[in-house]
């Protein structure tokens, strides 16, 4: 009779134990707010949760280099919107203007002093930097000074270029040689210089007024192809800039597919909380019946006489 007792009573310490034992490991992962604590739970999920996670950092570096891709996307073509409107803005009408028969060596070197201040103004342009203080147009040189004052390009040779999703790479940005075409027969400023200093020759002869003539039909065919080379650096912005959106959408699709699968293997979406909580109400109900039993036990005649 003492052996059953002494029997009982252990197998009763044992269930009221591992009911607490239970217990304090649901707690504390439900505290955690996932079932997978430690890889030894679950093997297989510790390493699919790892390399969940690793797929998750990965696509969260692209989505940073996304953000800088489409800052400097975005300030570039800010940047080409202006020296747009200064090619555009009857540029081309005021340099076939200066041919004008009509026009005094006065009438010219105003016009020349109006030319001045456009190409000053784009040159300006040509050397911006932008939010970070680096330079737009100076690929990656860009700690140096695209042109000089003279108009020489001083920047790199390669544009920027950013990663921005898997076998993805991307141009986010052009040099200055490539937007104003520096070192080819039709280099902007070259041409803006040869203008002004013709206007500002003076105008004696007949074949003064056609050498001038020619100069600025040879400088309007090089601006006409200038605003061509603008609009195809523009196009090459926007379509890359559409691109970065597109990009974004499509991510945000999978950063929540990668999230809810990882959930689902660490345990920590909906279902598995669920699962946790009744999973804890019925620890909590096996260790009251096991202290139950317990005290009731304590409180039996016979397992006193045989205290």
């Amino acid at each position: 009779m003492r052996l059953s007792t002494n029997f009982m009573y252990q197998r009763n310490i044992e269930s009221l134990s591992n009911a607490m034992v239970k217990g304090n490991d649901i707690y504390t992962r439900l505290a955690a707010g996932k079932m997978l604590l430690n890889p030894s739970d679950d093997p297989a999920a510790a390493s699919q949760a790892i390399a969940l996670q690793n797929s998750l950092a990965r696509a969260d570096q692209y989505s940073t280099a996304r953000m800088f891709a489409q800052d400097k996307l975005g300030q570039e073509n800010s940047a080409l919107d202006s020296i747009s409107s200064l090619m555009t803005n009857n540029l081309a009408e005021k340099i076939v203007a200066g041919g004008n028969g009509t026009y005094s060596d006065a009438d010219r070197e105003a016009l020349a002093t109006e030319l001045e201040g456009i190409r000053n103004n784009m040159m300006d342009i040509a050397n911006t930097k932008d939010s970070n203080g680096r330079y737009i147009f100076a690929g990656y040189k860009t700690d140096t000074k695209p042109f000089d004052e003279n108009g020489n390009y001083m920047g790199g040779d390669s544009a920027m270029s950013q990663t921005v999703a898997d076998s993805t790479e991307m141009k986010v940005g052009h040099t200055g040689s490539d937007v104003f075409m520096s070192g080819t027969d039709d280099d902007i400023f070259m041409q803006l210089d040869r203008a002004i200093e013709a206007l500002r020759t003076p105008v004696e002869t007949d074949e003064d007024r056609e050498a001038l003539q020619a100069i600025l039909d040879d400088v309007n065919v090089s601006i006409k192809k200038g605003i061509d080379n603008l609009g195809r650096v523009q196009a090459e912005v926007g379509t890359n800039l559409q691109q970065l959106e597109t990009l974004g959408f499509s991510a945000d699709t999978q950063m929540i597919a990668l999230e809810t699968r990882l959930q689902q293997t660490v345990g920590s979406d909906s279902d598995s909380m669920i699962t946790m909580v009744a999973a804890s109400q019925m620890s909590e109900f096996s260790l009251n019946a096991s202290m139950m039993v317990f005290q009731s036990m304590q409180s039996m005649s016979l397992f006193n006489m045989v205290r």
